[in-house]
């Protein structure tokens, strides 16, 4: 999900085309997906392809395919550990927020308080 407001350019009619800012993913060990679920921010396009917003990331040394909010249309995205490691353990209030949400393809009731986190965690992105 992106945790600022900003880039992005629409065509005449205001659809959407494409949008780059910083990208709050939600990351999965593929190694050992019992481990708790981890965060990063980067800064990501993501391009109008269809009816969805499509772009990549890097992650220590991978790219991965980023598909709607955090990443993997609402869901963690399952990276190598290598990637994994360098993410922020998500709180487990958040988490359960984020289970009982509601967000289907999207980022549920907890999406605000999600951004919230990201922002004061990962810093608001403003240069001082």
């Amino acid at each position: 999900m992106y945790i600022e407001n900003k880039g992005g350019y629409y065509d005449a009619d205001g659809a959407q085309h494409a949008r780059m800012a910083r990208f709050l993913v939600l990351m999965q060990n593929r190694g050992n997906p019992k481990e708790p679920i981890r965060a990063i921010v980067r800064s990501v396009a993501l391009h109008q392809l269809g009816s969805w917003m499509v772009g990549t990331v890097r992650i220590g040394k991978c790219k991965y395919f980023l598909s709607g909010s955090y990443g993997n249309d609402g869901l963690p995205v399952s990276v190598l550990p290598d990637a994994y490691y360098l993410g922020t353990v998500v709180p487990e209030a958040l988490m359960s927020a984020w289970n009982t949400g509601g967000g289907w393809n999207g980022a549920g009731a907890e999406g605000p308080a999600m951004r919230a986190w990201a922002r004061e965690t990962f810093g608001d992105g403003r240069k001082k």
